[in-house]
This record gives structure tokens, C-alpha cells and sequence, in this order.
């Protein structure tokens, strides 16, 4: 007797950019996940707006329910495939290390949001890097206490993915001088691109 089991329907909303939605579609990526990554202009936002729980996105449809807000949504699919570490300590240390990054994420979202401003970027990068360069060493340090392979326990989770999202973010500001010295982070980094 053959079982066939029903596929399920999952669908990731947010604008048009990475944003608060890219640790998403880099655990959907990695997992080769069956979703539609559907993203929205900034212009149709205020009709949307209202019609969401939270009046916020990224949200993620699955099966017809709806989760709301961006490290839910990123922890429910580390969850669903198996990228938050093997024990519970190591699930834990993966939250950590995505419970810092995301301050630093938090950071660097005005300056990503105003390339086309010089003087306000160049502004807001010095703000951003007064969180992200003592962040990243940091970071440095608990890597390397963990080993210097991965961020938590002894394989990929989502924390190793998180953290490419927030350097590529970094880097695209121009904000690499957070990262001088940090060369188990770059090393890591590399492995996950």
C-alpha cells in the first residue's frame, strides 16, 4: 500500500529587498524548501498594511495559517528543518547568537535603507558600528570557546546562516572594520557562502 503525503503550501511575504525576511529564505534555500517568496513594492504597503496581524511583515502562510513576525517565522522554520542544533544546549546557544545578531541587523537597517543619502548612510554607519564591531568580537570569542567550526554545537545551524545574512548586510554598508580580527567569523562566513 502506497502513502503519498500532501505537499504543504508555504508562502513567504515581504517587500522587495532582503530585510527582516532574508534569515527566511536562506533556511527555506538551504533546506530546499517548496515555497513562493512573494514580495511586495513598497507601493502596494499601505493597502496591505491593514490586513495583517501585526500591521507588519515578513509573514509565512503555511497551509493556510498565518505567522507573524520575522525571528518567529525564522525560528519555526530552523525548527521545521532541523538547523537549531542537536541538544538543548546547543538550540540555546543558536538563539543567542541570533538574539545578537539581530541587535546588530537592527542597526544596520537605516543604513542599508539610505544608500542614496551619503551623509545620513555615512551617519547612521557610524551609530551602526558602535554596536557591530563589539559585537563581532563578541562573536569571535564564543566561536572560538565553541570550538571555531560553528556557532552552536558541532554543525550547521540556523545562527551560521543568520550570521552570513548580517555580515553580507555589513559588508553591503561598508561596514567590513567590524569584522578586523575576526577571523574565525570570516572563516566561517565563507564556509556558509
Amino acid at each position: 500500500m502506497s502513502s503519498s503525503k500532501k505537499s504543504e503550501m508555504m508562502t513567504l511575504l515581504y517587500f522587495n529587498l532582503p530585510g527582516r525576511a532574508e534569515i527566511s529564505r536562506l533556511i527555506l534555500a538551504y533546506a530546499g524548501a517548496d515555497f513562493e517568496d512573494k514580495r511586495i513594492e513598497f507601493s502596494e504597503w499601505p493597502k496591505l498594511k491593514p490586513t495583517l496581524p501585526y500591521n507588519q511583515l515578513p509573514t509565512l502562510d503555511v497551509d493556510g495559517q498565518k505567522l507573524c513576525q520575522s525571528m518567529t517565522v525564522a525560528r519555526f522554520l530552523a525548527n521545521k528543518y532541523n538547523l537549531t542544533g542537536h541538544s538543548a544546549a546547543s538550540k540555546a546557544q543558536a538563539d543567542e547568537v541570533c538574539d545578537a545578531l539581530k541587535d546588530m541587523q537592527e542597526k544596520l537597517f537605516p543604513v542599508a535603507l539610505n544608500r542614496n543619502n551619503p551623509a545620513v548612510m555615512k551617519e547612521n554607519l557610524a551609530e551602526a558600528l558602535k554596536v557591530c564591531t563589539p559585537g563581532f568580537a563578541n562573536l569571535e570569542k564564543r566561536l572560538e570557546a565553541r570550538g571555531g567550526q560553528f556557532m552552536a554545537g558541532n554543525t550547521l545551524t540556523w545562527a551560521d546562516l543568520f550570521l552570513h545574512n548580517v555580515v553580507r548586510m555589513l559588508t553591503m554598508c561598508g561596514g567590513e572594520s567590524a569584522l578586523a580580527g575576526c577571523y574565525k567569523i570570516k572563516n566561517l562566513n565563507s564556509r556558509v557562502a
